[in-house]
């Protein structure tokens, strides 16, 4: 069977929710997305199974996917900088930059160098391993990371909160405000250094790594209303797929 013309595996997994990655450079900005699932190999390698995606958008032809599952984004910016302070005596050259991290086309976090950048890049890694690998985000999704989270039930520090603004999402972070209660208690980090006073709690910035945040939480919180967006079952239909390239 030619593989270039019309090709449709044998077994392919198509039932659950449909994931999906990217099949060619974005056009305008925009990822061009198919459906990606397993099948088996060609006829000459059936003791495998190879993943595939749907290029044709409706199912007619399935190219072998051999790609990245999630794409991962990263500006990593290094600088020197001056300053000179007459009142302190001070005049230094201080080494600085910035880094930015994207996943599926969407910038997560943001970080800020000092000496030894190289180091940082460790870091990254590992920060992007861990967004990669979160429970409450499917990056194989069209939906955006933010409509994923916003209005999400969690737990922060043992009280019961929701996900009331992702406008930090670009610096890794949530906004959470308290369910049933007027605020958050004071952190105990606070606590022990006698710094609770004084701090506003009725909404707390939080990033998207913090050990304070349990996500999975589905009990309502009294007669807490379900902020969650609602499911639309086409939500994970495949955009347009690109065009099959010339041979």
């Amino acid at each position: 069977m030619d593989r270039n013309d019309g090709y449709v595996p044998d077994g392919l997994f198509l039932g659950g929710r449909p994931h999906l990655v990217e099949i060619a450079p974005p056009r305008d900005g925009q990822p061009v997305l198919a459906r990606e699932t397993i099948g088996l190999a060609d006829q000459d390698n059936r003791e495998d199974q190879w993943r595939w995606a749907d290029v044709s958008g409706d199912g007619t032809h399935w190219s072998r996917f051999d790609g990245h599952q999630v794409q991962v984004d990263i500006e990593f910016h290094t600088e020197n900088r001056r300053e000179v302070n007459a009142w302190k005596g001070r005049d230094e050259i201080r080494a600085e930059g910035t880094w930015t991290l994207a996943l599926a086309r969407q910038q997560v976090w943001e970080g800020f160098l000092r000496r030894d950048p190289l180091d940082q890049l460790l870091e990254i890694r590992r920060i992007a391993q861990q967004l990669i690998d979160h429970d409450a985000i499917d990056w194989r999704t069209p939906k955006p990371a933010a409509e994923q989270l916003i209005g999400r039930r969690v737990y922060y520090q043992r009280v019961p909160a929701v996900i009331s603004s992702v406008s930090v999402l670009s610096q890794g972070c949530v906004m959470l405000k308290p369910v049933g209660v007027p605020e958050f208690p004071p952190h105990v980090s606070s606590v022990d250094k006698g710094e609770e006073d004084g701090w506003d709690l009725d909404e707390v910035k939080v990033d998207l790594l913090s050990s304070d945040i349990w996500w999975w939480r589905d009990k309502p919180a009294g007669d807490e209303a379900d902020l969650r967006p609602v499911h639309d079952p086409g939500a994970c239909q495949a955009t347009a797929a690109a065009p099959k390239e010339e041979s």
